[in-house]
Order: C-alpha cells, then sequence, then structure tokens
C-alpha cells in the first residue's frame, strides 16, 4: 500500500498538529511514514519540537520528517529557467542579490515542494507519506496549477518556441539581450509533465486523500466549505474533516457558556454541511501540543482504535458535468422520490432539503452567477440543471 494524506485548512486551525499526529499513529502502526511540510511558514520542527531540515531526518522509529529549503527546490526543479531569468536581469544591469531574489517567482517554492512529494512517492521508499500543506487559498491554486499548465504548454509553448527559432539570428544582430535556449523549454516542458503526472497522482482516491482541519467558528467553517467546492470541482478526494479545539464537556466555567453554545450550533452545520464524508473531532487541550508524546495523545483520541491511513471515503459528492454550452450539478441521492426534494439557491450558496435533513453546496463562481432552470431526480442522481445565462437571484 502506497499513500499520500494531505491536510490543509485555514492558517492557525492546527492543520500542522493533525499532520504530525496522523504520522505518528501511521509510525505506531508498522508503516515506513514521512511527513513532509509544503507550507513557506515551516512549523513542522515546533511541532515535534525537534529540529528538521531539508532531507528527510528520522523522528523515532518508522517516522521521518522534512522541511522544504526554498532555495535549493527552487535550484533543483527550476534551475534552467531561473538562470535565464538571472542573466536577463544581469542584462538589464540589476544587482546581483535582486537578480537572485527576483528570479524566484511566486508559486515556485510551493510547486517545487510538490515536486518533492511526487518524487518520494516515485521512489517508494515510504509506505505513507504525510503532507503538511500551506492554507487552503495557496493549496487550491497549486493544485489547479497542472490545468492551468496543461493549456500552456499544448498552446503557447509550442508557437513561442518556433518564434524564436525564427527571430533569434535577427534578434543577435541588433541586440546582446540573452534569449532564451531550447534547453531551457526542454526544462519547462518536462516540469510541466511532471505536474500533469502529479494531477494524476493526487486526483486518485486510491493512492491520495485530502483532509480539511476546521475549528468551530464561522469563518472557518466558510473558507473550509469553499475548499470543499473547489477540491471536488478539480477531482481531488476529500475524505475527512477534522474538527479541532472543541470545547471539552467537562469544561463548565460560566466564561465559556457562550463558547460551547456558539460552538454546538457550529458542529450542527458542519455536519449538515459536510454530511458526505466522515467528520472526526479533537478537543482543545489543557496544554500546548508539543513534542512526540502529547501528539501520540492527540492522535489518540482523534483516531481512537482506526487506522489513520485508511481511506475513510472515496466517492465524489458531486459533480459539475457541461452539456450543450449550459452547466449540471449531479448529486447522489438514493432512496428519497421527487416530491421529498427541495431546493433553495440564494447567491453561492445551494440548499437541499429532504424532510428534516438539509445539505448546503458552496456553488463554483461561475455558477454562482446562474439560476437554477430545472432539476430532476432519476435512478437515485438528482440533476440541477443552471441557466445559461446569469439573472437575478430569487
Amino acid at each position: 500500500m502506497k499513500r499520500i494524506i494531505l491536510y490543509t485548512g485555514k492558517g492557525g486551525v492546527g492543520k500542522t498538529t493533525a499532520a504530525a499526529a496522523t504520522a505518528l499513529q501511521s509510525a505506531k502502526r508498522g508503516y515506513k511514514t514521512l511527513v513532509i511540510s509544503t507550507d513557506p511558514a515551516h512549523s513542522l520542527r515546533d511541532s515535534f519540537d525537534i529540529d528538521i531540515g531539508p532531507e528527510p531526518k528520522k523522528i523515532v522509529k518508522n517516522l521521518y520528517a522534512q522541511e522544504i529549503d526554498v532555495f535549493y527546490s527552487v535550484d533543483k526543479y527550476w534551475g534552467k529557467l531561473t538562470g535565464y531569468i538571472q542573466s536577463l536581469f544581469n542584462w538589464m544591469k540589476v544587482d546581483d542579490v535582486l537578480a537572485e531574489e527576483f528570479s524566484i517567482f511566486p508559486g515556485m517554492e510551493e510547486v517545487s515542494c510538490f515536486l518533492w512529494v511526487y518524487s518520494h512517492f516515485q521512489e517508494g521508499n515510504y509506505d505513507v507519506i504525510i503532507v503538511d500543506s500551506a492554507p487552503t487559498g495557496e493549496t487550491l491554486r497549486l493544485l489547479s496549477l497542472p490545468d492551468v499548465a496543461r493549456w500552456w504548454i499544448v498552446k503557447v509553448l509550442p508557437i513561442e518556441r518556433r518564434l524564436l527559432k525564427v527571430v533569434r539570428p535577427a534578434m543577435k544582430v541588433v541586440s546582446d539581450m540573452p534569449l532564451p535556449e531550447e534547453e531551457t523549454y526542454a526544462a519547462i516542458e518536462d516540469l510541466f509533465e511532471k505536474l500533469t503526472s502529479i494531477h494524476k497522482t493526487f486526483s486518485n482516491p486510491e493512492i491520495t486523500s485530502i483532509r480539511l482541519v476546521l475549528n468551530l467558528e464561522k469563518m472557518v467553517i466558510k473558507e473550509t466549505q469553499r475548499a470543499y467546492t473547489y477540491l471536488n470541482l478539480y477531482g481531488y478526494n476529500v475524505d475527512s474533516v477534522i474538527v479541532n479545539r472543541a470545547m471539552p464537556k467537562e469544561l463548565d466555567h460560566p466564561y465559556f457558556k457562550e463558547w460551547k453554545v456558539f460552538q454546538a450550533n457550529y458542529r450542527k452545520e458542519v455536519a449538515e454541511l459536510f454530511s458526505a464524508i466522515p467528520t472526526y473531532e479533537a478537543p482543545l487541550f489543557s496544554k500546548e501540543i508539543l513534542g512526540v508524546e502529547s501528539l501520540l495523545e492527540f492522535g489518540d483520541i482523534l483516531f481512537g482504535k482506526k487506522d489513520p491511513v485508511e481511506i475513510f471515503y472515496k466517492e465524489k459528492p458531486y459533480e459539475v458535468v457541461k452539456e450543450k454550452g449550459a452547466y449540471s450539478l449531479l448529486l447522489k441521492l438514493p432512496f428519497v422520490s421527487k416530491q421529498e426534494v427541495k431546493l433553495h439557491q440564494v447567491g453561492e450558496e445551494l440548499t437541499i432539503q429532504i424532510e428534516n435533513q438539509r445539505r448546503n453546496i458552496f456553488l463554483p463562481s461561475f455558477l454562482a452567477r446562474l439560476n437554477v432552470e430545472k432539476a430532476n431526480l432519476e435512478g437515485g442522481i438528482l440533476k440541477i440543471s443552471f441557466e445559461k445565462g446569469g439573472g437575478s437571484k430569487k
């Protein structure tokens, strides 16, 4: 069995703690495990309370940890491109230090980190790779990159390469400006092909699971809902939601009374929003969760006797399709009749109600601008069709 488990969530919700604790539970069960941080603001070393470097370091039996070094990684995977960019800056008389700094574009570090994950997976040195990724916004941009890269490499790169072969001789006559060589294009093409392979690996539900970590707070839940929508849209499997820092029942001080009421209401909302997938909950601890012992305790409470490496869920909760220029949302609803289903759309939220059970779906932005035209239930599949043009919401 080879597994990749990626943890993401809004900054500060405890995804690093969840990732580190899962890695320890995995190692305890005998899986050779690597936990790797792809978050530019690394905190794995703080979580384990152990110094961690840019190469895998053994933490305990069966467990290794790694925090990526940005310059080493960018040089490893983007060397040809950054080399050309630096030569261009030097030609423009940009200071050497600034040229080196400017040659690292936004996104290069995160992509390099994922290339590390893919490299470890391909080499097969680990049974389980746990990824402590960047906050949800950065992770979503990164996971959507292969689709953008595929368009660029098919549409733009071949034209640019052919054009440069024609103009290169003329450019050398009138200017000494450095132009990208064929090996630079070859390196970029190779990189984008790797990104496509990464997408296939990360979107394979038999290999990769994404776990969303949240706290019982309104803004956190909304961001998690958006992440869940777009991860499904991009074809990535979300197999569970981790609720962190829930108020424990024994905490009955009057100061926390309102907090407990708020959290009870938000817990109900989380159950409705993510009803299709399992939810695991960890309480607010009375101390900081630092070091191996406290992380083991956290993992024991979070998963109990459950194997955290197991695939908790791998069916698509819904799917967006496009037919004849119109979009439809397909949702599995077995064992219900058409009369039992009620739909209500307010902006980007679509509510599906069956008797006293509700399911809220956060619509992608391109669907949120459209009104629901009709809905059909056939063979246990609810098909919600949207109008082709925009319009005011009712």
